[in-house]
């Protein structure tokens, strides 16, 4: 997709027994759960069988719809999956300190300037 606007505008939730699937085509990008000892309660189905904690099922949703959006994001800036990106190199390659001068020997040069009381 080459318009950042229509990111995420073909993703459609389904119901799969009791869970809510959110599909982008036939790729699945995130499961909301009912939460088993809580009617009306949800959580999100993570990587690992983990659970994420309670929510309702709106706030469930939506934090499932949030991170399919910004995978889907992340896919579209690099086209290359599992590369990294690099980030900028910094141009200038100096410390904030001037040349052999250290922290321990600032503070120790204001122990002995400080006035003793």
């Amino acid at each position: 997709m080459s318009n950042p606007e229509l990111i995420g505008c073909d993703l459609t939730w389904k119901r799969n027994g009791a869970d809510w699937v959110l599909h982008r085509k036939r790729r699945r990008m995130g499961r909301v759960v009912p939460d088993s000892k809580n009617p009306g309660m949800y959580r999100i189905a993570l990587s690992g069988g983990r659970l994420s904690d309670m929510a309702n099922l709106s706030w469930a949703k939506n934090a499932v719809l949030e991170a399919a959006i910004r995978e889907l994001e992340y896919e579209a800036r690099d086209p290359t999956p599992g590369r990294a990106i690099d980030p900028p190199k910094c141009p200038e390659n100096r410390g904030s300190l001037r040349l052999r001068e250290s922290l321990v020997s600032l503070s120790s040069q204001a122990a002995i300037s400080m006035p003793s009381s």
